[in-house]
């Protein structure tokens, strides 16, 4: 029998149909199909894959991270029915940064290992200057602990500076999708350079794949991973992750859905790692997973 695969991943969604009842009618498009943990680990071992660590991230159709809380007690109950199977999976999760939802009570969970701001597609100038800094955040930033961090997720570079720029220095902070998801703007964007650059003074600011969203080409999405290597420095990369269930389609309309799975999704940052390792003569390792353990704990 060959060994198992072992796999990190630091960016995926776990929910149930029970979870997906609570926004049913509410969206303007379909539901996706439930996603649970028990059927993606069970997938991915049947594979040859065994998932190591794993980042259940807030989910933005939801109201809460409600599910990302039950999704603890899921694996508790697998491990404890089959520990061989499942004893080796380490999971934590990364919940809906909201004041007046992230308190104390459930920032302080074990597991819990930062939050995140969702603003998909809104424009730059739909942040507003005190919009992430008011007397209700400030207070929220203070109740991150030292190993937690602040996700962003937005799909335009300038966005995500607008709301990068409003942050505590102190705070750590991952950014989604590689700090764009306009590949047409190419790495030369004005508003990019200027997010790489913030990014740079700060220190502690890490871009996180797994990067299709930013192109489907593995060769283009390297040359952005290249950029932030050459800006910020390699171990400000998290690569390994699948963004799964691979939500919302790409710039021609094609469902993610129909490109990827988690297996497809984790040989995408293999090829987009080749590539980099490639031109920078970094380990195609050290690029899929060297931050992330570091970055959770």
């Amino acid at each position: 029998m060959l060994p198992l695969i072992r796999r990190t991943d630091s960016h995926v969604h776990f929910f149930t149909s029970q979870d997906l009842r609570r926004v049913s009618g509410s969206l303007p498009y379909a539901l996706p199909e439930p996603h649970s943990l028990t059927a993606y680990l069970d997938k991915l071992i049947d594979a040859g894959i065994a998932p190591t660590l794993l980042n259940n991230v807030h989910l933005s159709i939801l109201p809460d991270s409600e599910n990302v809380f039950a999704s603890f007690a899921e694996l508790k109950n697998l491990q404890a029915a089959d520990p061989q199977r499942y004893g080796g999976v380490t999971l934590v999760g990364t919940i809906k940064a909201e004041p007046a939802y992230a308190t104390h009570e459930r920032l302080s969970h074990p597991q819990i290992v930062g939050a995140r701001i969702v603003l998909h597609d809104a424009p730059p100038e739909t942040v507003s200057n005190r919009q992430f800094s008011d007397q209700q955040w400030l207070a929220f930033y203070g109740r991150l602990q030292p190993h937690q961090h602040l996700h962003i997720h937005a799909k335009e570079a300038e966005t995500n500076l607008r709301v990068l720029r409003q942050i505590p220095r102190a705070v750590r902070v991952v950014i989604d999708h590689l700090g764009t998801c306009h590949r047409e703007r190419d790495i030369t964007e004005p508003a990019y350079i200027a997010l790489l650059a913030e990014a740079r003074a700060r220190g502690n600011v890490w871009f996180k794949g797994p990067g299709y969203r930013t192109c489907i080409q593995p060769e283009e999405t390297a040359r952005f991973v290249t950029q932030i290597i050459s800006a910020v420095g390699a171990d400000k990369i998290v690569l390994e992750a699948t963004d799964a269930p691979h939500v919302g389609t790409d710039n021609k309309g094609v469902a993610y859905a129909e490109l990827f799975d988690p297996h497809r999704a984790f040989n995408f940052v293999d090829a987009v790692a080749l590539h980099v390792s490639q031109a920078t003569r970094i380990p195609v390792g050290q690029l899929l997973r060297g931050t992330f353990g570091r970055l959770v704990s």
